[in-house]
């Protein structure tokens, strides 16, 4: 499989495709891909076949490697190089998310990670060359996933009150991904408490933010909704209550529900703006 895995990467930086760009193209999971790759797995002879069609070469090459040989251009072969690195950064990004949120920052450790990307303990120390790292850079993707999130459904909203009633919603923990973002969000906050080296970032995050519902409150107050209130005040009551509920609901301490939750989130700016008319 060695020689067949060696001629498949050949074939890949001839024709400029990444190994994830090769994977949608066949129809074939990324990650059984990339084990079979690395000799973990027999490729089946169909999946030899699409490889073979949608890298331009014969299926005598790969197999035996008999046949005209792709022909790889020293920048073609620098730039896959590259667009692999990256990959890999980003497939270890993603295990990390998902481990540190789900298991918790503790209990995950360099191992799992790379266990569940399927790569080395090294290659994860690579990118992220401590764990802590890997949590900074999953708090970072996911504030800016929340920022796109936002910027979306602001791009779709008719007034400053239907902004405010989608940031609300934004806010609630409903589908996996979102008590995923919680999840990671709360940690980092929890771990900051006693990693002074955390906070820059945490605070940087926390005030953009803050200054995403200040802002809203602002054109709310221009429009008109809420005359004379103090939006300073009522942002940091808006986030107070938004950050304690969603912890209760991801803890189960009580017996707070995301619609409860919006409920409430719904009613936190009156008697100044009332969203629930």
């Amino acid at each position: 499989m060695t020689g067949l895995s060696s001629r498949v990467r050949t074939a890949l930086r001839a024709v400029t495709l990444s190994q994830r760009e090769l994977a949608v193209r066949i129809g074939m999971d990324p990650t059984a891909l990339s084990k079979a790759l690395r000799g973990t797995r027999r490729l089946r002879d169909e999946e030899i076949t699409a490889i073979a069609e949608a890298c331009s070469v014969t299926v005598a090459y790969l197999t035996r490697g008999t046949g005209p040989e792709p022909v790889v251009a020293d920048r073609v072969r620098e730039r896959a190089e590259v667009v692999t690195a990256q990959e890999r950064r980003d497939q270890i990004l993603a295990a990390a998310t998902v481990l540190i949120a789900r298991r918790g920052y503790h209990n995950v450790r360099v191992s799992d990670i790379a266990r569940h990307c399927g790569t080395s303990t090294a290659t994860v120390h690579y990118h992220f060359p401590t764990k802590e790292a890997a949590l900074h850079a999953a708090m970072e993707h996911y504030a800016r996933s929340f920022r796109a999130r936002v910027e979306r459904e602001f791009g779709q909203a008719t007034s400053a009150r239907d902004k405010l009633r989608r940031l609300i919603d934004v806010q609630l923990p409903l589908a996996t991904d979102d008590v995923d973002e919680w999840s990671v969000w709360v940690q980092f906050w929890s771990q900051a408490m006693f990693e002074p080296r955390l906070r820059p970032v945490q605070r940087l995050v926390y005030s953009d933010w803050r200054r995403i519902v200040v802002d809203l409150l602002g054109e709310c107050r221009a429009e008109g909704l809420c005359a004379g209130a103090d939006v300073e005040a009522l942002a940091d009551r808006f986030i107070a209550m938004a950050d304690g509920l969603a912890v209760q609901i991801l803890a189960s301490s009580t017996e707070m529900r995301s619609d409860r939750m919006r409920e409430l989130l719904l009613r936190a700016f009156e008697p100044d703006l009332v969203l629930t008319a």
